[in-house]
């Protein structure tokens, strides 16, 4: 008979106060296999990235506003624009950099020179140079040589260098390049041209975590400077094959609030701290409560509506109807949920319906303040589910006042 190690469930990193994941994150077995990083920095690229949704648009003074609460909540970067885009966008950033922030502002450029220098006029610190590297973007987007973009990276990322910037490298469509050229661009960019970092682009969001896993450890051979990772949600697989990355050594993710982006979005940046905070125990200086609010300012602002059930932020996240699930949550909610809401600066949401049991009338009765005689309870229940089956809803506070007072006579 196998021996199996013998744990206090109720000590470890899986546990803290308001979550409770699984152990097995945590053991040796699983822990010996991941390369993390002894910290993961968060870039995010709302104010760019995210503002690439059709549709979507943030003036200067939200773009500014945003920026300070993401630097508030404790993100490390913060991906402010792209210059070429208007006038009104290098207003908007030169604002963000004025802003007296302490997160590292950067912008997104071509691999141009003129971009370099609008970057610098906007006072930036870091250049984002975007070059793509895919076989079907040169072939029939571009209709470059592999040549070219070798030659564009160089010579823009020293002129980057030489204009006082940090260069980002950022590969367009990396996980669909020719390994053998992506070796010799990244090799050559770093060591020659002196880029400090080399983002792995998922642009089509077209890759799995395996595959994102030998992609980066290919690419960390090759050249020893920080690794960020940059996912799209075309496969619902950004978070993972972000997280992929950073089991494989990536040292920081771009990513943006809500998973704002185009097409299917990009890495959630609440998602992907929170899941690095309690899956991995990787810690990211980020204050929970304080990103929640500037995800529901971005919400707002953007006009986007989400899934009410959208993993971290949903509105219906901590929202429970059915009666078993409600009645181990009043004896203890990590029975039933691996986070708390407290940790958002939220509460629990007891809706009243076809699903419903005592617990949740003896919830709404605390909840409101009323009371009734426990012989009574199984009445307002049979109540309580045949005007929701009428209604086809949940019932309101309202409608469940009524039933009681109807009741208490």
């Amino acid at each position: 008979m196998l021996q199996h190690k013998i744990i206090d469930m109720e000590k470890g990193p899986w546990k803290g106060e308001n979550w409770w994941v699984s152990q097995f994150n945590f053991e040796k077995e699983v822990l010996d296999t991941l390369e993390l990083p002894s910290k993961v920095l968060i870039h995010d690229s709302t104010l760019r990235d995210g503002e690439q949704a059709a549709g979507v648009i943030f003036t200067k003074d939200q773009k500014v506003e945003i920026a300070k609460m993401l630097d508030n909540a404790g993100v490390q970067i913060i991906e402010a624009g792209f210059p070429a885009v208007s006038p009104a966008d290098q207003e908007a950033i030169r604002a963000v950099c004025n802003a007296d922030l302490n997160a590292k502002i950067t912008c997104l450029c071509r691999a141009m020179e003129k971009d370099i220098d609008l970057a610098k006029k906007c006072g930036v610190s870091g250049a984002i140079i975007e070059v793509p590297v895919s076989y079907p973007r040169l072939k029939y987007q571009f209709e470059w040589r592999e040549e070219d973009v070798i030659e564009k990276a160089l010579r823009v990322v020293s002129y980057a260098k030489e204009s006082g910037l940090e260069a980002h490298l950022f590969l367009i469509d990396s996980t669909r390049a020719r390994m053998e050229f992506l070796e010799s661009l990244v090799t050559r960019a770093v060591k020659e041209a002196g880029s400090d970092k080399v983002t792995v682009v998922d642009t089509n969001g077209c890759i799995n975590p395996p595959g994102i896993k030998y992609l980066v450890k290919k690419i960390k051979s090759w050249v020893n400077v920080p690794i960020e990772m940059h996912c799209h949600n075309d496969f619902g697989l950004g978070v993972a094959n972000s997280l992929a990355g950073v089991e494989n050594g990536a040292e920081s993710i771009s990513c943006t609030l809500n998973a704002l982006g185009q097409r299917a979005g990009n890495s959630s940046t609440e998602e992907v701290a929170f899941a690095l905070e309690c899956l991995y125990g990787v810690k990211t200086g980020i204050d929970f409560y304080k990103l929640y609010e500037v995800s529901q300012l971005v919400k707002r602002l953007s006009g986007w509506s989400f899934p009410p059930n959208k993993p971290i932020t949903g509105d219906n996240l901590f929202t429970w109807e059915a009666g078993i699930p409600t009645a181990a949550l009043m004896k203890n909610p990590h029975t039933v949920e691996p986070f708390q809401p407290e940790i958002f600066g939220r509460k629990h949401e007891i809706k009243l319906g076809k699903k419903s049991g005592k617990a949740n009338i003896h919830w709404k009765l605390r909840e409101l303040g009323l009371t009734l005689p426990e012989e009574r309870i199984e009445k307002v229940l049979e109540d309580i589910k045949q005007k929701a089956i009428t209604f086809e809803r949940a019932l309101t506070d309202e409608e469940f006042i009524k039933i009681i007072e109807e009741n208490s006579k």
